[in-house]
């Protein structure tokens, strides 16, 4: 897991060949006005997903993992917090990992809690089970979803 500024974002570009396109297409973004959607910004290798949540309390947030594609979160309006918990650790699964949509849930505690707001990021490895969407009010995000191969 990586947490920072988006102006640092540059220092990330070597630990996977398609970090560089993803964050620099966050340049072309208007984010007051982006809706809610997806875009294929390289086909199945780079999604860039824009929603809208109401954010949830700690106790109802799910770990999720992931195995073919690394997370990329970044709050454009309000602040999120996330659960994380090594993947390696989890035993409460609520159902089987699914293929078609590269997620599964767990009912573990998470580890540790952070919060990031618009302007930071924050990126989940394969091996880091996040629970996302948590805090007061709602969200307005963009997550990237960047193919592992």
């Amino acid at each position: 897991m990586i947490i920072d500024n988006i102006y640092n974002a540059p220092l990330y570009y070597n630990l996977h060949k398609r970090f560089k396109k993803a964050f620099e297409f966050l340049e072309t973004i208007d984010f007051e006005n982006c809706q809610e959607g997806s875009i294929e910004v390289d086909g199945n290798n780079i999604k860039l997903i824009i929603s809208s949540n109401k954010l949830k309390n700690e106790e109802d947030a799910l770990l999720e993992t992931h195995r073919k594609y690394i997370d990329i979160h970044i709050p454009i309006s309000g602040n999120e917090t996330f659960g994380w918990k090594s993947a390696k650790q989890l035993k409460k699964s609520v159902d089987k990992y699914s293929p078609e949509s590269d997620f599964q849930l767990f009912h573990d505690s998470a580890t540790t809690y952070f919060t990031i707001s618009p302007g930071e990021f924050a990126i989940f490895l394969l091996e880091d089970a996040h629970a996302p969407l948590i805090g007061s009010d709602e969200l307005k995000k963009i997550i990237f979803k960047i193919a592992i191969d």
